[in-house]
């Protein structure tokens, strides 16, 4: 059977159009991940994430709190996007300093510096005025009351979900927010465990339980000297 030019257009018009409907469709573009970005970790910890970026491997990897997940391999989600699924995965962990490394999904996820980040600062000092960003209470900021080695109380008002989250000192990223303890010496009220208390109710003086962070320049040092992933931390 022979066709006419026209009809051969015709039929070459048809198939074109059953081949494009056939092909596949486009892979969703990776989600952007971020310092201040809320994580659920493991299905249930709600958490956030300090920094994300590459370590000196090059691999994708993302920083948050230890004790989100007690167990290696736990998968991570983004609270602000359920359906893209896991992003990665907790790498390892240092109880200590209480950080978390997850290991990112690059065919889902991509590192991108949070806003306002210009780049990492040594740990507050005394009187230091600082920032944290958290899944609960935003962006809050108060001053550093005490630093002792590694770790720094200040009074940025933080709570539940909060864990990880991203403290900043003039635009620098300088701590992993950890918790809600009192300095040593700081009088009889202690420690009230590792999740986050909450500062907000209708009773709320100026002066509540002092929030703790760990340097992240620390947690870095101490990823690359056990050469862990992250180690050689850089921001996206």
């Amino acid at each position: 059977m022979r066709f006419t030019g026209l009809a051969k257009l015709a039929v070459t018009a048809v198939m074109a159009g059953a081949t494009a409907l056939a092909a596949p469709a486009a892979a969703q573009a990776a989600v952007p991940v971020a310092g201040g970005a809320p994580v659920l970790v493991n299905g249930e910890a709600g958490c956030t994430l300090t920094a994300a970026g590459y370590d000196s491997t090059g691999a994708p990897v993302a920083f948050t709190a230890a004790h989100c997940s007690d167990r290696i391999n736990a998968p991570v989600f983004l609270r602000s996007d359920p359906g893209a699924g896991v992003i990665g995965t907790v790498a390892t962990r240092n109880e200590i300093l209480d950080y978390s490394v997850i290991r990112l999904d690059p065919a889902i996820a991509v590192p991108v510096r949070q806003p306002g980040i210009s780049g990492r600062g040594p740990a507050p000092e005394f009187g230091d005025v600082v920032c944290k960003d958290g899944m609960s209470t935003g962006h809050t900021c108060g001053i550093t009351w005490q630093r002792d080695g590694a770790k720094f109380w200040s009074q940025a008002c933080a709570g539940y979900g909060d864990s990880g989250g991203p403290v900043t000192r003039d635009g620098r990223l300088v701590g992993l927010l950890s918790g809600g303890h009192m300095p040593p010496g700081a009088g009889p009220v202690g420690s009230v465990g590792p999740l986050l208390p909450s500062c907000f109710h209708a009773a709320q003086s100026p002066f509540f339980l002092p929030a703790l962070a760990y340097s992240f320049d620390a947690i870095v040092t101490d990823a690359t000297d056990r050469n862990w992933p992250g180690r050689g931390f850089r921001m996206a």
